[in-house]
């Protein structure tokens, strides 16, 4: 069960169980609208799926489209779009995908704390300060084997099993450059004078780049293989960086 699910069984509980739907607040009903939506646009999906394997028409951009609707009628009771699940994550009421919190950021790194807002991480293990030790330029810096790992390496008691991993998921990754810059937010607070760009239910945030997931293939080694990455600039623009630099992180999972 996702945490959407959860809220939303959590959301519905509460307003059926003694308490009436009239007496949330217009912020509850945004955030339950959005939730509903989100199961119903699995529900078109998988449906949709199964009509295409019979070799029925793809109708998967109406379900997007009816989707989009939703949104657009839950934010006009008042704007929502983040929930803050209170385990060092938030979840996006307009793409199902649930982030990581950071916290602590007091100018001091800290690496046994994964979440900690001061750490950097390198992309690839650097050979120099540009570039790559391995061809061709593969992910495995400290921000894919040290920091996803801390996050997806629970193991139960006795090895048979998958537990511990950080609030109770083990598929957390990297976001892509669309994902990373989808939650930019050109409203926050002292976004325009260079402070970071982003809603402070994530947590404190470093004025710095961020990495993505994404490869950019423009710029490459003289054996052809990239050597930088996309990433994310405090002002919410993109930009490459080369994959060797250390550089902050947030970890992603889900998504619709």
């Amino acid at each position: 069960m996702t945490k959407a699910s959860v809220t939303i069984a959590a959301c519905t509980a509460l307003l059926w169980a003694g308490t009436a739907l009239a007496a949330a607040t217009p912020q509850q009903k945004c955030e339950v609208a959005k939730l509903k939506a989100q199961g119903a646009l699995q529900t078109c999906l998988t449906k949709n799926s199964g009509n295409v394997i019979l070799g029925k028409s793809d109708a998967s951009a109406a379900c997007q489209a009816t989707f989009t609707k939703a949104l657009e009628t839950a934010d006009k009771k008042a704007p929502c779009r983040y929930v803050d699940n209170g385990d060092g994550t938030v979840s996006d009421l307009n793409t199902g995908l649930m982030w990581e919190q950071k916290d602590n950021l007091d100018g001091t790194v800290n690496t046994s704390d994964p979440h900690d807002a001061d750490n950097v991480y390198t992309w690839c293990v650097p050979q120099g300060m540009y570039f790559c030790a391995a061809v061709p330029d593969p992910p495995d810096g400290t921000a894919f084997v040290t920091f996803l790992g801390a996050l997806n390496g629970g193991t139960s008691s006795d090895g048979s099993s998958i537990t511990g991993c950080f609030a109770g998921y083990c598929d957390w990754r990297l976001p892509t450059i669309v994902e990373l810059q989808g939650i930019v937010d050109p409203s926050a607070t002292g976004c325009a004078s260079g402070s970071p760009c982003i809603d402070p239910a994530f947590g404190p945030t470093q004025s710095n780049f961020y990495w993505s997931a994404t490869i950019y293939p423009g710029l490459t080694s003289a054996g052809g293989f990239p050597i930088s990455a996309w990433i994310v600039l405090p002002n919410g623009t993109v930009g490459k960086e080369y994959k060797a630099i250390p550089l902050p992180v947030r970890a992603v999972r889900g998504g619709l």
